[in-house]
């Protein structure tokens, strides 16, 4: 039987746990730095280093991310002023939806496919942000759209909910990060910078916006709990430490990062593992 398949503390050696704290670190850094969730490593780590199921892994994964473990991140990027919290609200909101409807739908299409697509955008994704200008990756204002000083109006209100409702579907139908595809979609359709997108994700991190989900998976005993509250220990100081890099990074180099670790989460969901 697997160290940890039980839950309990008392059960698990203390190498355990301090490897998920210290699993829980990297994932924060890595989220906080690239405004990513923090799935795309935690969920292969889980299953192919300590043994838990897909499901288990997954369920597990969604249920730190309850807890506000962003909040010190997020911070981070508004002391910088790279948080536009009006238009996480209403991607927020857009997310929920979304989610719930990619995770209606994914028992009924075919699972691999979606991957398979999905990977090639995101592989698009990732070679557009190694390439890109400058002045691509640091924000213009040439799309007032993201600016709002003077109020949202219908269309973009109805823009950013659709964003929301977008990558909240894909996260629901094949488990990918809202991150992968909502930092990129701010920063070349909405035009802010590579810090404000990053910031302004890691702001959805805040509310509970994953707890429909992690609640059906703790239903189904397919959530560890004790393994989620040492991971979260760990993420909470983790997304801080790669938030302060982040903001020392120019948009140049944090954007070309970012593409660079887009490129195995595309080559995964292409070949389906």
């Amino acid at each position: 039987m697997s160290p940890v398949s039980d839950g309990k503390w008392t059960n698990m050696p203390l190498e355990s746990l301090a490897l998920f704290a210290i699993l829980g670190l990297l994932a924060g850094s890595l989220s906080g730095l690239l405004g990513i969730g923090g799935g795309v490593l935690l969920v292969p780590a889980l299953v192919f280093g300590f043994g838990l199921t897909e499901h288990m892994a997954q369920g597990t994964t969604l249920a730190l991310m309850v807890p506000p473990i962003g909040l010190l991140a997020a911070i981070a990027y508004k002391r910088q002023n790279f948080i536009h919290m009006r238009i996480a609200g209403l991607v927020c909101l857009g997310f929920m939806g979304g989610a719930y409807l990619g995770a209606q739908l994914a028992v009924a299409l075919p699972n691999l496919l979606l991957e398979r697509v999905f990977g090639a955008a995101v592989l698009l994704i990732a070679l557009k942000m190694i390439l890109s200008q400058d002045h691509e990756l640091a924000g213009t204002d040439a799309k007032d759209v993201t600016r709002h000083k003077d109020g949202f109006t219908f269309v973009s209100i109805s823009m950013f909910l659709l964003l929301g409702l977008v990558v909240g579907a894909a996260s629901g139908l094949i488990g990918i990060g809202g991150g992968v595809l909502l930092v990129p979609a701010l920063v070349f359709i909405f035009g802010l910078s590579q810090h404000e997108a990053q910031g302004t994700t890691l702001a959805l991190m805040v509310p509970p916006i994953g707890f429909p989900a992690a609640w059906e998976y703790y239903q189904q005993g397919d959530v560890n709990i004790t393994i989620a509250v040492l991971i979260c220990a760990g993420f909470f100081f983790g997304a801080l430490l790669g938030a302060r890099l982040a903001t020392c990074l120019s948009s140049r180099w944090l954007g070309r990062v970012f593409g660079i670790a887009l490129i195995p989460i595309a080559i995964k969901m292409l070949l389906g593992v």
